[in-house]
């Protein structure tokens, strides 16, 4: 049989970029031909080493951009039409949706496998949102031969939608926990946050790594801020997004812009987490948070939201949760954190759980998975 062909398919490149190259990498050194398939963006200059072709769509990440249809379906047709792909992998809503459309009706399709990094149906959704994306998923999985979820509340969901003995739970896309660990920062580095943000040695930092978007919920996290009244708790945000200009709005609102940090983009997180007290998430909806994975895994207790790809990573030694809307709570925490373990006490506590979200474990489950399907195929 000749070495399997794949095709890992994401609405956007930085997707790819920021989470999917080991998998590209393990399978390539297995000898195995791995391509992607993503629309045009600056990252793709990043992906050409980690895959042997990568195909680009003019799909839009706005579910109901009719370009979705009369361009990017007919597209992905032809490249599965003409690639024979053993396997097709894909992650994100669009892409996902597209890609899984385009295999209606092939004469040769191939495997196809979903990731979904939290569905749009969820506890605490719109009903009629709900019953909408669920029903959508219900469709599509037709064409789905494996429906990987990656936390307890869509595993439980998906096994209403589709054939339990297609649906797969994995711990997220994994983490490379030799690269985040209590010492993946040297002390100079940490030294040099705290300088960068013009901490004094009083000055207690809190971060928050996430894109500013309304989802991420940080405006509760400012409102807990002020409300909390310690005037030496420094707050950082390593992310960029539409609401910076609001958050910076309301920062001076508050009274509490000259303890606030916006960062933008941090490529290197560990500094600033391991600089941190702990950090902090009151997301609305999320998959399985990487963020939360990559601070625990580094010994930082996380204040989090009581929701599926927070809550069930916390858990009881993680640090805390507090609803999203609950800013005399959250204010609470930010003194409360600072007495939970941290470091390498924190992360012996959760070692059971950190060693699920291996990058090494996930990307053998990827392989099994993978096999199971291809023995099928042939």
């Amino acid at each position: 049989m000749a070495e399997p062909r794949l095709l890992i398919a994401t609405t956007v490149p930085s997707t790819l970029r920021a989470f999917l190259l080991p998998y590209a990498d393990h399978f390539r050194l297995r000898g195995w031909t791995v391509d992607a398939l993503t629309r045009p963006g600056d990252a793709l200059v990043d992906l050409s080493g980690h895959f042997d072709d990568v195909h680009v769509v003019p799909w839009s990440r706005r579910p109901a951009d009719r370009r979705n249809v009369t361009a990017a379906l007919p597209a992905v047709r032809r490249l599965l039409a003409r690639g024979r792909y053993d396997l097709l992998h894909t992650h994100t809503p669009v892409a996902s949706m597209i890609s899984r459309a385009a295999v209606v009706g092939l004469r040769r399709r191939p495997a196809v496998v979903y990731t979904a990094h939290g569905f749009h149906f969820y506890a605490g959704g719109s009903r009629w949102a709900n019953l909408g994306y669920a029903a959508v998923e219900r469709i599509m999985g037709r064409w789905t031969d494996r429906l990987v979820v990656i936390n307890d509340e869509d595993n439980a969901a998906a096994r209403k939608v589709l054939d339990p003995d297609r649906v797969v739970l994995m711990a997220g896309i994994g983490l490379d926990l030799e690269r985040y660990r209590p010492d993946s920062a040297s002390a100079d580095e940490i030294a040099r946050v705290r300088s960068e943000l013009g901490l004094a040695p009083q000055h207690v930092l809190m971060s928050v790594v996430a894109e500013l978007n309304p989802g991420k919920n940080h405006e509760t996290v400012l409102r807990a801020l002020a409300r909390n009244g310690n005037p030496d708790i420094q707050l950082a945000f390593a992310g960029a997004g539409p609401e910076r200009q609001h958050l910076e709005e309301l920062a001076a609102e508050l009274g509490v812009s000259d303890r606030v940090h916006l960062l933008g983009v941090v490529a290197n997180v560990r500094p600033l987490v391991l600089a941190s007290a702990a950090t902090i998430l009151l997301s609305r909806r999320e998959g399985l948070s990487r963020a939360v994975m990559e601070s625990l895994a580094m010994g930082v207790p996380v204040v989090g939201s009581p929701i599926r790809g927070i809550a069930e990573l916390v858990g009881r030694h993680g640090g805390l949760l507090v609803a999203p809307d609950d800013v005399d709570g959250a204010a609470d925490a930010l003194d409360a954190v600072q007495n939970l373990p941290r470091a390498w006490q924190l992360r012996t506590a959760l070692a059971e759980r950190l060693t699920s979200l291996s990058l090494v474990r996930l990307l053998q489950q990827h392989e099994d998975m993978y096999t199971e399907l291809l023995v099928r195929r042939h």
